[in-house]
């Protein structure tokens, strides 16, 4: 593209304020507004932001930037050997994104026509990012026709990107090659890379749409009776129960209010559940994850009005925590003591011991329990998440500002690389949180061990672990398992509205006897599946999985436990009598106390 006007026209308009009669509407237009900003004309070069501050940018434009990857990859080859580049903006003109001739990048460079330059108008005048962005559509702006003298060595085409779903501007994508170079056709190409960007967008919300509904149908039996309605990122609803639009009309208003969401929101759907819980605080709203972040929100509520059941798996409280033997009670204690003193706390326990249990219920006890609980798992907490995971520095950011508990999932899974980093986000969230901030950490491995191994750096460690705790396994505390089967199967009977489960003495025999690998989880599990499956809600030892019925040993032909397997059968088959089992066996009770303390068979509490 030739330019409308030549260099001595800019030079009156500048000195004279002069009209060149051949100017471009568009390019006297944004002149004008480029001459009200004091100290512009002198510039030589764009401002340029800070590498923290463009990480932080990138990660926020984080959907624009995954929708425009294909575009920019396909065009950047093109323009390789072209003379030009190609540059990904945000809504504010920043340059997120660079691609195509390695030889026009360099010379970019001069002018911060790179990532981190800030191209909106009020920031170095009329130009193709900047006046694209003012007038929300496409503009090319060649040589003399750019409002600072130094820039005037470009010609750009720009073209906005629209969101398909709002409307909203996203951003801009610009072509730039050296002034005087053939640009006739650059217009039309950045157009149809801000169109390929836009369809791209809309491919991935309709695959989110689809992955929600998958979700969705897949707890539809848990959601029976009530009221939903699933929205996606924006707060606009993707489906409706039948029974949402009387249950829900009058909470919702007509949708009324989530129509004023998604321009304070954004996309992020963290801030949107937040919004619609003060909303509707007698719904259960609930965050739809995907494995590219959150996807959008799930509202449900009772048809009477009341305040839903949690969506996820139900939790059991810090009271029934400590109720279930001594050790617990004193844990519990210890563990309220140091939450309430806000000091980070790590809790240590093999897999499925209850750490994120017991972490949750310290969190619903505690004084933050209205307020957020985030949980990381820290092995997909690599270098390039945590320098670009849009979700990451969202919920950091929403802890920050509105307080609440950080949960780090086994921070010695952490890649030795990403570790400091870790350990900088924990110092800037602690520093710059704005409400009370609660640090929890779990992990099944010793981690003052994995310190001195060098596995982990010390400095994330000293970050999370100023106070430990260590949860016994199960095979630990056999006593509890009793008054655990109890609360699992009271939890699960309120979630699915039906009657607790019981158990026969002997059934209850194995499930004292069973070694327990999986700890509470697998304990937990099985009362679930016991819960869903079971018709007369009466469990006897053939309703038992075959890892609890069958003694499974290292040894099986031994005599002593063929001995302890036959003392099993019989307190199973005498429901506990002991004078019973005694009898069978052909053995004194003393020596058949004996016999089980010395095997660790739990004797039946009356």
């Amino acid at each position: 593209m030739t330019e409308s006007i030549q260099k001595e026209d800019w030079e009156r308009f500048r000195a004279l304020g002069s009209v060149p009669p051949s100017i471009r509407e568009i390019v006297l237009r944004s002149w004008v507004r480029s001459r009200d900003i004091r100290e512009i004309e002198t510039r030589e070069r764009a401002p340029s932001v800070a590498q923290d501050e463009l990480q932080a940018i990138r990660a926020r434009n984080a959907r624009l930037r995954n929708a425009a990857q294909a575009a920019i990859r396909r065009a950047g080859y093109m323009l390789n050997d072209a003379g030009a580049i190609l540059l990904l903006c945000n809504p504010d003109g920043i340059v997120t994104d660079a691609a195509g001739d390695v030889r026009i990048l360099s010379r970019g460079e001069e002018n911060h026509l790179y990532p981190g330059g800030h191209w909106d108008e009020g920031a170095i005048g009329t130009n193709a990012i900047g006046t694209a962005l003012h007038l929300g559509k496409p503009v090319t702006i060649s040589g003399v026709e750019h409002f600072c003298e130094a820039i005037q060595r470009w010609s750009c085409a720009a073209a906005p990107i629209h969101d398909p779903f709002t409307g909203r501007r996203l951003g801009v994508v610009d072509i730039s090659g050296p002034s005087g170079e053939a640009f006739a056709q650059v217009a039309i190409l950045s157009v149809t890379l801000a169109l390929q960007i836009e369809e791209a967008l809309r491919s991935t919300g309709l695959r989110e749409q689809s992955l929600m509904l998958e979700q969705l149908l897949s707890r539809k039996p848990s959601l029976s009776g009530d009221a939903v309605v699933l929205f996606d990122r924006f707060g606009r609803p993707v489906w409706s129960s039948a029974s949402a639009g009387d249950a829900t009309k009058s909470a919702l208003g007509g949708c009324a209010i989530l129509r004023e969401l998604p321009e304070e929101t954004g996309d992020d759907p963290h801030q949107l559940a937040e919004r619609m819980q003060e909303a509707l605080p007698d719904a259960g709203v609930e965050v739809l994850d995907g494995e590219g972040g959150p996807l959008g929100v799930l509202v449900s509520m009772r048809r009477s009005g009341g305040r839903s059941r949690p969506l996820s798996n139900p939790e059991i409280s810090l009271r029934q925590i400590a109720d279930t033997d001594p050790e617990m009670e004193r844990l519990c204690a210890k563990a309220v003591r140091i939450v309430e003193s806000g000091v980070p706390l790590l809790i240590e326990g093999a897999v499925g011991s209850g750490k994120e249990t017991l972490a949750r219920s310290l969190h619903a006890h505690g004084p933050l329990a209205t307020r957020p609980f985030e949980i990381f798992d820290c092995s997909l907490l690599d270098c390039e998440t945590l320098r670009a995971g849009a979700d990451f520095s969202a919920r950091l950011a929403r802890l920050a500002r509105m307080g609440g508990t950080l949960c780090l999932d086994e921070p010695a899974e952490t890649p030795q690389m990403a570790q400091p980093l870790v350990a900088q986000a924990l110092a800037h969230l602690v520093r710059t949180a704005a409400a009370p901030l609660q640090v929890l950490t779990l992990s099944s491995v010793c981690l003052d061990e994995k310190m001195a191994s060098g596995e982990l750096r010390s400095e994330l460690h000293f970050r999370i672990a100023a106070a430990t705790l260590r949860l016994p396994s199960l095979a630990e505390r056999r006593d509890s398992i009793d008054s655990l089967v109890r609360d699992f199967a009271a939890l699960y009977s309120v979630q699915r509205h039906g009657k607790p489960l019981r158990f026969t003495p002997a059934a209850m025999m194995r499930l004292r006897a069973h070694t327990w690998p999986g700890n509470l989880r697998e304990l937990r599990n099985l009362i679930e599946s016991l819960s869903a499956t079971s018709l007369n809600r009466l469990i006897d030892v053939p309703d038992l999985p075959p890892q609890i019925t069958t003694l499974a040993t290292r040894r099986e032909d031994s005599l002593r436990e063929r001995e302890r397997a036959d003392i099993l059968d019989a307190v199973a088959a005498a429901g506990g009598n002991m004078s019973e089992v005694a009898r069978r066996l052909g053995i004194s009770r003393s020596t058949l106390y004996l016999k089980l303390d010395q095997y660790g068979v739990a004797r039946r509490r009356r």
